[in-house]
């Protein structure tokens, strides 16, 4: 497996700490890209608009053509099933890290809650952290 950069792995753990963040600026996204403001047509009598008519299609076609809702919805759909699929030490790392936002957890705090070494800990962090790479197709 190659090694992923600093910057990588920052961004990775930005990931899981903000997923909640996430879910919003997806949901916006989607609202944006839905209820964006449509001209009317002023073109009486034109030729047919190059539009289909079904509504619902045209939603799903308007969401499957933007890059940044699928990147957003790649992220979170990865970060998700990969949680699902945690040990229970992993989702305790996960839990303390990066979802508690009222505590701020060291990894001194998380060894001593899962009674193992600090070096074992962040090398379970770093498995996971390779593995979200991995489904997010960095490497």
């Amino acid at each position: 497996m190659s090694k992923l950069s600093t910057v990588q792995n920052k961004t990775i753990e930005e990931y899981w700490s903000s997923l909640d963040e996430l879910k919003k600026q997806l949901r916006y996204r989607e609202w944006e890209l839905l209820n964006a403001h449509q001209e009317t047509d002023t073109n009486i009598g034109g030729g047919k608009s190059n539009r289909i008519s079904d509504t619902t299609g045209n939603k799903a076609i308007i969401l499957a053509e933007d890059k940044n809702y699928q990147h957003l919805k790649n992220i979170i759909t990865t970060l998700e099933q990969l949680y699902k699929e945690l040990d229970h030490d992993q989702k305790t790392i996960v839990d303390m890290r990066y979802f508690d936002k009222h505590e701020a957890y060291e990894w001194q705090h998380v060894a001593d809650k899962l009674y193992m070494s600090v070096q074992r800990v962040l090398r379970k962090r770093n498995m996971l952290i390779d593995e979200t790479a991995r489904r997010l197709g960095w490497v």
